[in-house]
Parts: structure tokens; C-alpha cells; sequence
């Protein structure tokens, strides 16, 4: 399995999809892939769906909402709201500007969203694929690259599919219309692609097989993967045969001979925690080669970070890390040193190419 990467594998659609099992991290991965394409050039949009406000503490800005805004060169966000989209169809389509107060107190909206999800659905996606028609006075896109935090895997597919369960339930007008669009643009791996992002663990690398095939058969554009949360290894090579060799006792008999105070019992320690990191890599190599096989697709590698919560700062070196794997030139973040970066490029780099190898 090739391992090598290219920035348009991962970005060359107009809107990029990231999806994955919760709790892998996709949302770190949208801000992450955002702040590559900003790097490249890229007029980026990074919008949120779900109402989380998950986006903004990654980057520091304060809570989005429907407007688009520009909170740095060439980034700028939006949270899609279902109501928001809701009054903007009636205005688009209908001219209908004044319902907005009287859905409100007739609650209508909440009725309409949550009787019938299909619906919501439709109007987020709705809303994506305005964004994407969107044009400057140029006739230039409004935006280069439009980076979605989508639904999780389990919830994907059926999100994509709604303009198609419109379609065959209405037939003629503008709803029916739009939906063909939609449609259209979802299919044409120019305009979309989706990202599956995981963790190297047994569940949600099943899951990614799974959401690949899923997206695939739904006639959905499947990028290279990101693998989340990698385990770095934090021996050089040949450092875990030397410690096996050393043992406890060697090994405190070092550490005194290069002034440091280490008993027997905490030698032990340290020669365990070696080979469960050791154990772990080779885990997550293992894992990682298992899903670029079953999927035909190479991965991207982001480090796991040893920081509590992930912010700005963390994104920013993530950014970094990613856009070095792609061949993107990216100024690295100012907290983080020339060799933390370079070793950390090269660990995960040496763990893809591991996984390709086997």
C-alpha cells in the first residue's frame, strides 16, 4: 500500500466532508485540515453543523453563528443552524420574509426539525452547497476549499443521502429541483470528498472500514484517511533491544554513572513502561496497516499530544505536522522547537511507512 501523500488527495474538493466514530477527533481534524488549506493558498471555510460549538476554542475566536466571518486571513466559520436555513429557503425560493416571527412563536421550526430529521437534514446540506455556489464579483468562488464538520459514521450516509430521499418523494418543484442539485454535487469527487478520520483502535478502525464502504457504495468520493492520536515512539532506533540487554540492574547502574539518583524498583519501572509503549506502536502499526489495506487508501498521521485539551496552540502544531506529510510549507508554531517538529514529522512518517511495508 502506497503510503506517500498529496495535499489534493486530502483537499483537492470544493468541500471536504470530515466525518468519523465520536470521539476520535474530528473536529481537530476540520480545523486542522482548514489551517493546511489556508497554507496553501486556499480561500477556507470551516463550517460546523451539529451545534456543538466545537470549533471556536480550537482556534480561538468567539462562538460562530449563521453569518460567515473572517476571524484570520483566509479562514473564516459558520455554524449552520436548521432554523436559520429554514427562514433563508422560504426568502430564496418563496420570497417569504416576514414568517420568521410568527414560526417562531408558533414553534414551528422545532416541530418541523425534529418530527421529521430527513428534513433537517436536507436544509443542512442545503446549506453547504449554497455556500459552495457561492461567487465574488469576479466570478471566482467565494471559497477555494469549504471544510465541513460532519456527522459522525454512524450518522453520515443517511445525512448525505437526504437530497436523494427527497427526490423520491417529490417530484416536480423548487424543493425537488434543489435536491437534484445537492445530489449532484455530493457525487462529483471535484466538488466533494469525504475524510473518515480514526483512532488505531480495534472499534473505531472497524467503524472506518465500515464508513468507507458506506460512503462508497452511496456514491460518495472517499479521501486518504487521517489516523488520529498516534502513538509516538519515544525511543530512538535499537533503544529497546539496548534496554532489554541492560536490564533493571544495568540500566540504574547507567543512570548513577551519569549522576542521576535511580534505585533498582524505578529502573523496573521505566524498562516496563518502555515495552508497553513498544507494545503500543507496534499496535498501531499493525491496526493502521490493517485499515489502508481493507480500504485501498493511504492515512495521514496526527500525533496523540500529552497536553490536557486540545486549543489553538495544539491545532496549530497539528497543522504543521500534517502540512509537512503533504509537502505544504507551513510556519511552524513558535512554541514547539525546529527538532521537536522535525523528530515528530519523522516518527510519524517512519509509522506509516512501517504500516505500508507489511
Amino acid at each position: 500500500m502506497p503510503t506517500t501523500l498529496d495535499v489534493e488527495d486530502l483537499l483537492g474538493s470544493n468541500v471536504v466532508l470530515v466525518t468519523g466514530k465520536g470521539g476520535v477527533g474530528k473536529t481537530t481534524v476540520a480545523a486542522t485540515l482548514a489551517l493546511v488549506g489556508v497554507a496553501t493558498g486556499r480561500r477556507t471555510l470551516l463550517v460546523e453543523v451539529e451545534g456543538r460549538q466545537g470549533l471556536p476554542p480550537l482556534l480561538a475566536t468567539s462562538p460562530w453563528d449563521y453569518q460567515q466571518r473572517e476571524f484570520r486571513p483566509g479562514l473564516a466559520g459558520t455554524a449552520i443552524d436548521p432554523a436559520d436555513a429554514v427562514y433563508e429557503y422560504l426568502e430564496l425560493f418563496y420570497g417569504i420574509k416576514r414568517v420568521q416571527w410568527v414560526m417562531e412563536r408558533s414553534h414551528a421550526i422545532d416541530f418541523v426539525t425534529t418530527a421529521a430529521p430527513g428534513l433537517r437534514d436536507l436544509l443542512l446540506v442545503g446549506k453547504v452547497y449554497e455556500l459552495e455556489g457561492q461567487r465574488r464579483p469576479d466570478g471566482r468562488r467565494a471559497w477555494d476549499l469549504i471544510v465541513v464538520d460532519a456527522p459522525p459514521t454512524g450518522r453520515i450516509v443517511p445525512f448525505l443521502e437526504a437530497p436523494s430521499a427527497v427526490t423520491e418523494i417529490v417530484r416536480v418543484g423548487p424543493i425537488r429541483r434543489q435536491a437534484g442539485q445537492i445530489e449532484e454535487l455530493l457525487h462529483d469527487p471535484r466538488r466533494a470528498r469525504a475524510v473518515v478520520t480514526t483512532l488505531l483502535e480495534e472499534m473505531p478502525v472497524a467503524e472506518a472500514r465500515e464508513g468507507v464502504a458506506a460512503l462508497t457504495a452511496a456514491g460518495i468520493d472517499v479521501a486518504p484517511l487521517v489516523a488520529n492520536q498516534v502513538e509516538v515512539p519515544r525511543l530512538a532506533p535499537g533503544g529497546a533491544d539496548l534496554l532489554e540487554r541492560l536490564g533493571a540492574d544495568g540500566l540504574a547502574a547507567r543512570a548513577a554513572a551519569a549522576g542521576a539518583n535511580a534505585s533498582r524498583r524505578t529502573a523496573a519501572l521505566v524498562l516496563g513502561l518502555a515495552r508497553e509503549q513498544q507494545d503500543r506502536v507496534a499496535l498501531q502499526a499493525g491496526l493502521l496497516a490493517e485499515l489502508t489495506a481493507a480500504t485501498g487508501r493511504p492515512a495521514l498521521a496526527l500525533p496523540l499530544l500529552t497536553t490536557a485539551a486540545v486549543g489553538a496552540e495544539e491545532v496549530a502544531l497539528l497543522a504543521h505536522l500534517a502540512a509537512a506529510q503533504l509537502g505544504v510549507d507551513l510556519a511552524p508554531p513558535p512554541h514547539v522547537t525546529a527538532a521537536e517538529l522535525e523528530a515528530l514529522t519523522a516518527a510519524l512518517e517512519a509509522t506509516r511507512d512501517a504500516a505500508g511495508a507489511r
